[in-house]
């Protein structure tokens, strides 16, 4: 089953072990359906069960089997939290998984003109990473520049083909 990154730890809590987790969808009601993670982070990985998860404001505090102290807990300080994709955040209607548009197709006028490598957020909001013949450039991932999404197909639309120039 496919995994997908659903938040980052950004420290231990209190002196039980508990770690302090950001959402990545900036939604919580996901984290309380889980059993188990998997902590992704310093080219390592390390799959938990869950103990038990607290809602903390706009984060979660999750308490995992096995970290039972604050230095246990901080050793997992920006390590990804990987869940199977059933348990990410439902999507709403417009919006995608990035692993689900990484390796589509950018049609333009019916034509192939390259390839999602990856979605970057920036200030302005997330850019597709499109990799060209020509090199990679980024398009801003808005209805002004970005048609039909179809990821059944694996195909996004263009609306303007002058950004890949």
């Amino acid at each position: 089953m496919e995994k997908l990154a659903i938040g980052k730890i950004r420290t231990s809590h209190g002196l039980k072990g508990y770690l302090k987790v950001v959402s990545f969808s900036g939604e919580t009601d996901h984290f309380f359906k889980l059993d188990s993670v998997l902590l992704k982070g310093k080219n390592r990985q390390r799959m938990f069960a869950v103990e038990e998860i607290k809602a903390f404001g706009t984060s979660v505090l999750l308490k995992l089997e096995g970290i039972e102290t604050p230095e246990d807990g901080k050793k997992f300080s920006g390590w990804e939290i990987w869940v199977d994709k059933e348990f990410a955040a439902p999507l709403k209607k417009g919006e995608y998984y990035v692993s689900d548009m990484v390796g589509c197709k950018v049609l333009f006028e019916e034509n192939v003109v390259g390839t999602v490598e990856g979605v970057t957020d920036s200030s302005a909001g997330d850019l597709l990473e499109v990799s060209t013949g020509k090199g990679l450039f980024y398009v801003p991932f808005r209805n002004e520049f970005v048609g039909e999404v179809n990821i059944p197909d694996g195909t996004i639309v263009l609306k303007d083909n002058g950004l890949l120039s």
